[in-house]
């Protein structure tokens, strides 16, 4: 059961000197299909709209956010406070409105700031080293996770630390509701030995796909077994979260990471 709240603390890092957490649909100031605590700018909402949002998740923070302009690729990018989201500024009308850093991974070593991937079933995946100094977001739908953004992340991280990494699997759409064809079998079996476990045949000839266990199989392939997953379906809670899949017009959650300072 997914929490009744703005923002959903994830408790998997509980241990390690960083905060993250997912945001819900509710309490924002977005109206109609993306009611109402839309973060994404990219999706025809009223842009100001957003902006609030994204000024209220900063505030709850009590850190600036960066932002991706995600296009399902596998480009990872070390960032810090110079790549942050103006929102106050792009409000006020001082700056134009931008979608983010060009990439679907973002890794800093950057206390200051705190670090978000957009979804609405695509799975955002969130990683940080034991002593939190170095951490990541990243966007993992089915052709990220296919072309290797998980191996990128990992290596950008291993640039600024040997330490023990952790991931958290955040709300995405859930292993009984994701059906795919059998094309994407194919081509996970020919690179993943172990594929076919996150495959579920069904009766018509489709197949349900767990794109928590893919995702965790490309974590521990590229070294990372301290993996937590949400187990939350974005498609199964129409009330609290936004699926893609279920409304082509709709908002983003996002997953967000941050080191203590």
């Amino acid at each position: 059961m997914v929490e009744r709240s703005s923002f959903v603390a994830v408790k998997a890092f509980e241990d390690i000197p960083v905060k993250a957490l997912y945001t819900t649909r509710l309490d924002g100031k977005s109206e109609g299909d993306y009611s109402s605590f839309n973060l994404g700018l990219h999706v025809e909402d009223d842009p100001k709209a957003v902006l609030q949002n994204r000024l209220a998740l900063e505030k709850h923070l009590s850190k600036k956010v960066v932002f991706m302009n995600q296009t399902h690729s596998d480009k990872v990018v070390l960032v810090d406070k110079n790549d942050v989201c103006e929102c106050e500024k792009m409000l006020d009308g001082v700056i134009p409105v931008s979608l983010g850093v060009d990439a679907d991974g973002i890794v800093t070593c950057d206390r200051t700031v705190a670090l978000a991937v957009l979804t609405a079933d695509c799975l955002p995946l969130l990683m940080t080293t034991k002593e939190g100094d170095v951490i990541a977001a990243v966007h993992c739908g089915w052709k990220g996770v296919y072309s290797n953004i998980i191996k990128n992340a990992v290596a950008l991280i291993r640039e600024h630390s040997q330490s023990e990494i952790y991931a958290y699997t955040g709300p995405c759409i859930g292993p009984k509701s994701f059906e795919v064809g059998s094309e994407l079998l194919d081509k996970f079996q020919s690179i993943l030995p172990n594929a076919s476990l996150a495959f579920t045949k069904k009766d018509n000839g489709k197949y349900l796909c767990s794109l928590p266990l893919l995702t965790k199989m490309q974590l521990e392939k590229a070294g990372v077994s301290k993996v937590y997953e949400s187990d939350v379906d974005t498609y199964q809670n129409p009330d609290l979260l936004y699926s893609y899949r279920r409304a082509k017009r709709t908002g983003r959650m996002a997953s967000v990471i941050s080191s203590e300072l």
